[in-house]
């Protein structure tokens, strides 16, 4: 860094960083906090020098950052945890909160770097998803039983290291890289999440993470513990465990293990001049790097060597555009995601913040860059996403995606002028015996080649959704009552061919009601063709009925709610 002193890097950090950075004594006091301590907490730096760190710890938060930060001051590793952080207002929020040491040149603390992250809105993003999910679920009424295939399934994740335990504790899985991780035989594996091999040290604070996750249903702990490897030796290892007992699909507690072996040792290794821009380096849970004014790397921690995969060694002096996978900066300052090819060759996505460096001397520095790797939490927004939105038996939009296409339609139509909309109810003939008499397997795969079936019948434009056992629907834009028909004729045609199964054959129909806008409202379409669809199969089914205007619905009429 022959540019960029430590201390200049450290102001520079200080004052870019989006995160509240308090330093403090041994005793407790705030000695220091960082300008984002005004947008975080509301307070003016210099109003915060001089006071106690309880003021931004409420009553029953307290406790919790005393223990943690006496655990600091004993020389014992404290991973970063969630926390109540109270503003000056009075008002309080869900803070990550990272601690790190302060040592002087002797290496004994004299002190605390706290980087205090708002993550409500993460947090509540995350809890909706997963309302969002387990509404759609409860409105399955098909869902096939869970097997060994979704065990597998977290094994073959590229991105983590699972376990599985039930609510005794137990383990009932153990996913292959955990045995590849640890150096035990397959025939071991259950012995990887048993007390004797977790550190003596580790133990106290492991049981309590487990206390607090099985307290409360979808709770997440993230902790950093030593488990004994086959050979002998202890491996430093983050886990994060989540309470998913009660995911139907899951019924335990998912445990992500991350071997930080190698960064640990990394840190310890670490030797800085200027206490305080050591213990705030060790602490970034963020790739951090300075970029010269020419465009090259003057700096780099060793979080970016492991975000990026390549050797801290060859990151001074590349290229920073180049490094990132970039050809140019959108802007000169400000926050974005971009696709990033890991040298493994796995596809990652990274959130890059870049802000320029700052001095008191007029000469540019260049920029500050820190870098995260956010492709777990896509992947898991993307899959929550997709689950609760689609019918997880034939992978067709269920009711919620359904009553959304529909709501489109009528914008759509407005909009448009077209020549109408209609909503075609279909619900299967001879299922039922077929389902009782020969098992949900067999059910379960007449129903998706059923959805496969009316897939390929309707246009691309058109939307198929399964509404909960046999019964599915269609919303067929730009359309009058004959294009309906016609629609619906081609539905009952390919629902008449025998569907082969092993050695044998099942023959199935299908009733179908068909309501059209206009004439009807579009928020009466569903239950009218509901209605029409019921009449249809009183008169012996394999039919089609339209719904007429002067139609009166029956008490059989079912209407979809959302």
């Amino acid at each position: 860094m022959e540019q960029i002193d430590q201390g200049q890097l450290l102001a520079s950090i200080a004052a870019t960083s989006h995160d509240c950075i308090l330093s403090v004594d041994v005793d407790g006091t705030i000695l220091w906090a960082s300008p984002a301590t005004v947008e975080v907490l509301g307070w003016r730096p210099e109003d915060l020098a001089g006071s106690e760190l309880s003021v931004v710890t409420p009553r029953q938060g307290g406790d919790v950052h005393a223990a943690h930060l006496q655990r600091l001051l004993e020389g014992e590793r404290v991973a970063p945890f969630l926390d109540v952080v109270v503003r000056r207002d009075g008002s309080m929020f869900k803070a990550s909160v990272a601690l790190g040491p302060v040592r002087d040149g002797d290496g004994a603390i004299i002190g605390v770097t706290a980087i205090l992250r708002d993550v409500t809105a993460e947090l509540s993003d995350q809890h909706e998803l997963i309302r969002t999910l387990e509404a759609a679920r409860a409105n399955v009424e098909q869902t096939p039983s869970p097997g060994a295939g979704f065990y597998e399934a977290l094994g073959r994740r590229t991105w983590d290291t699972a376990l599985v335990l039930d609510a005794d504790l137990g383990v009932v899985y153990v996913a292959p890289s955990v045995v590849k991780l640890l150096g035990y035989e397959p025939a071991e594996a259950v012995r990887v999440a048993s007390w004797e091999h977790v550190h003596p040290a580790d133990a106290p604070r492991v049981a309590d993470a487990l206390e607090r996750v099985l307290a409360q249903p979808w709770r997440t702990e993230r902790f950093v513990l030593r488990l004994r490897h086959h050979d002998g030796r202890w491996c430093w290892l983050e886990e994060t465990i989540t309470n998913c007992l009660e995911d139907p699909d899951i019924r335990g507690l998912v445990a992500h293990l991350r071997d930080i072996s190698e960064q640990v040792r990394t840190e310890e290794a670490l030797q800085l001049s200027e206490a305080l821009h050591r213990a705030l380096v060790e602490t970034a849970q963020e790739g951090i790097l300075a970029m010269a004014p020419d465009g090259t790397t003057s700096f780099a921690n060793e979080r970016m060597a492991q975000i990026l995969g390549i050797p801290l060694a060859s990151l001074y002096g590349a290229e920073t555009l180049a490094l990132l996978g970039l050809t140019r900066w959108e802007s000169d300052t400000g926050r974005f995601e971009t696709a990033y090819t890991h040298p493994d060759g796995r596809d990652r996505i990274l959130e890059v913040n870049r802000c320029p460096l700052t001095s008191t001397t007029p000469e540019p520095l260049g920029s500050l860059v820190t870098v995260s790797d956010v492709t777990e939490a896509r992947l898991v927004e993307l899959t929550l996403r997709r689950q609760a939105l689609h019918d997880s038996l034939t992978g067709l939009p269920n009711r919620y995606l359904f009553l959304d296409r529909l709501e489109t339609a009528a914008a759509r139509h407005v909009r448009t002028r077209g020549r109408g909309t209609a909503v075609l109810y279909l619900d299967l003939d001879h299922f039922k015996p077929i389902n009782d008499g020969h098992g949900h397997q067999v059910g379960d795969e007449l129903l998706q080649e059923v959805a496969g079936r009316l897939a390929a019948a309707v246009r691309a434009t058109d939307t198929v959704g399964r509404l909960g056992g046999d019964e599915f629907a269609i919303v067929c834009e730009d359309t009058d009552e004959q294009g309906a028909v016609l629609i619906a004729a081609k539905i009952l045609g390919e629902l008449r061919r025998p569907i082969a199964q092993g050695s044998g054959e099942h023959h199935i129909g299908v009733s179908i009601g068909i309501a059209v806008s206009p004439p009807h409202d579009f928020e009466d379409l569903v239950r009218r063709a509901d209605g029409a669809m019921y009449r249809a199969k009183n008169l012996g089914g394999g039919r089609i009925a339209v719904a007429r205007p002067e139609d009166v619905p029956g008490p059989e009429d079912h209407a979809l709610t959302s």
